[in-house]
């Protein structure tokens, strides 16, 4: 294609991008280039302005070709008022023919502005043609994105996407199809379908060279040949094996599954990108079927997904995971197992398959699963501080702090590393150490209530309820449901004379908490308060200095 000069008007282009415009909604970012045709890009709902940053980029550049990227500020489908403002600029930085580009909101303004912007041809992936509740109801997945203000009448008009225009979307995607079929009724847009690709057919488009092929079609207006080169990508491509292999797993087609997504591997799909969308639809079919009420079915499924990927660690370590999960300890075992056979350095899977022995009463079994985990997965905070539970439940304080020491001392700060330490250490009748390590525990922890609860615990089991009165309120505070700080605050209330209080606390928590037997015992054992608060509260000792210290220290700010 012959390069054409851009108007007079235009200033020159510089080596980098230059804004073309901006307001309160979008930025228009110039990416200037030798090459044809102008790609101008939408982006999508996530993609926000940084520095010259836009859509598409990356494969504009490979392209060498002159690209201009419109990006939103929010996620606001481009207001019509915003690119007819930007129109002008846009215009006058074509060089040659013009292809409006986007995907999802990006395809919507690529098919509404490609004519507005001065391009006869525009190229939409999973495009929607309103978010309108009342144009689109059936569609609500960007209904709360809709202003009406910015947005009065969204819908795409004959010509506006340009003299042709073309659209990939997935048939058997309901909300997507939908939309697909509107545009090529309404608009004339062509539609290219991309079976089972979801809302993510723009993976299709991923490498240079087939885009440019897209490109040099659309110019071209050339139907049968577009067609032709999307059924023919299908065979080719990583991603429609992968997103194929999705579909079919969550319709309970695994082997089907899991040959597709062989085949991807085959084509040079990333391992890692393999591993997290098997593990997502292992998660997602199986969650489907227990809200159905088909807890069979959502057994087999991890049971048939091991079986099919005997060689596949994430099938395996998911599997175990799950059936663990359901309380089928006796399934988990073997896929556990499996999974360490092929990988001995995670430290998740010796922490499951310790958790099924242990079910099973199996536990020097789990404990010798432990300490070889940690040799084989040294560092693993979370595994250390596991071990270390089980030893501490099985008597081995001195192991146990060991297991507590080794975390802290990569991280002083560890919350669940704090409180094993603290309990070996209570365990063991080092109260002070233990109380001052709770102490640390609430000071850098995450506002856990766990850690308040054992806080509060130590007190009172040393004979300070007034210390422990405010550590148990800020417990609840944090976790008003939980039955042993409300236990714990009608002790520490009875234990300094405030009877009446504590019974308050304790009918409370009752009412609260029906189902807690132990809260329902205190309440039982107190009875109901006889006075009104007020009249409990003037009964009540005054406050010491060093009980008012640590109310303040441990109360919220009010600010």
């Amino acid at each position: 294609m012959a390069e054409t000069q851009p108007a007079a008007t235009t200033p020159p282009a510089a080596p980098a991008g230059t804004i073309l415009y901006e307001d309160e909604h979008l930025v228009v970012v110039h990416r200037p280039a030798a090459g044809e045709p102008t790609l101008i890009t939408f982006a999508d709902l996530t993609f926000r302005p940084k520095g010259d940053s836009i859509w598409g980029q990356e494969v504009a550049r490979k392209l060498k070709v002159n690209a201009i990227g419109f990006v939103a500020k929010r996620e606001n489908w481009f207001p019509a008022a915003s690119v007819a403002a930007a129109a002008a600029a846009v215009r006058g930085a074509l060089r040659g023919p013009a292809v409006t580009y986007g995907y999802s909101m990006g395809g919507y303004a690529a098919l509404k502005y490609a004519r507005l912007l001065g391009a006869a041809h525009a190229f939409g992936v999973c495009p929607q043609g309103s978010i309108d509740p009342r144009q689109v109801p059936w569609d609500k997945r960007f209904h709360q994105h809709h202003d009406a203000a910015l947005l009065p009448d969204m819908a795409v008009r004959p010509g506006e996407p340009g003299r042709f225009a073309v659209l990939l979307a997935d048939p058997y995607m309901p909300e997507d199809a939908r939309h697909a079929a509107a545009l090529a009724k309404g608009a004339g847009v062509h539609w290219l379908r991309t079976p089972f690709m979801d809302h993510a057919p723009v993976w299709l488009l991923v490498e240079s060279a087939f885009l440019r092929q897209m490109l040099d079609g659309i110019l071209a207006e050339d139907l049968p040949r577009l067609t032709a080169l999307m059924r023919a990508r299908r065979h080719q491509s990583p991603h429609w094996f992968r997103h194929a292999g999705n579909a079919a797993f969550r319709r309970g087609h695994l082997e089907m599954a899991n040959r597709l997504w062989k085949r991807a591997l085959e084509l040079g799909l990333s391992p890692g990108i393999a591993e997290q969308d098997i593990m997502r639809a292992m998660r997602l079919r199986m969650r489907a079927l227990r809200d159905a009420g088909d807890r069979e079915g959502a057994i087999a499924v991890a049971l048939r997904q091991a079986a099919l990927r005997p060689e596949d660690f994430h099938s395996q370590a998911r599997a175990g995971h799950a059936l663990l999960g359901m309380g089928e300890f006796n399934a988990a075992e073997a896929p556990f197992r499996a999974a360490l056979a092929l990988r001995k350095n995670v430290g998740h899977v010796y922490q499951g398959l310790s958790l099924v022995l242990g079910s099973q009463k199996r536990m020097t079994e789990a404990l010798e699963l432990c300490k070889r985990g940690v040799r084989d997965a040294p560092g693993d905070g979370k595994l250390h501080v596991h071990y270390g539970h089980l030893l501490l439940n099985n008597g081995k304080l001195d192991e146990a702090e060991a297991q507590f020491r080794i975390v802290l001392r990569q991280n002083p700060s560890h919350a669940k590393a704090l409180l094993g330490l603290s309990h070996a250490l209570a365990a063991r009748g080092d109260r002070a150490e233990a109380i001052a390590v709770a102490r640390q525990q609430v000071q850098d922890a995450d506002k856990d209530p766990q850690a308040y609860l054992w806080l509060g615990q130590l007190l009172l089991f040393v004979g300070e309820p007034g210390e422990a009165e405010p550590v148990f309120r800020e417990a609840l505070l944090l976790a008003p449901e939980l039955g042993a700080a409300h236990i714990g605050l009608a002790r520490a209330l009875e234990r300094t004379g405030r009877l009446e209080l504590a019974r308050r606390t304790a009918a409370e928590a009752a009412r609260r908490l029906p189902a807690d037997e132990k809260v329902q015992a205190l309440y039982s054992r107190l009875g109901p308060p006889d006075l009104t608060e007020a009249e409990a509260a003037e009964l009540a000792p005054p406050a010491s200095p060093l009980r008012r210290f640590l109310r303040a220290f441990f109360s919220r700010d009010e600010d």
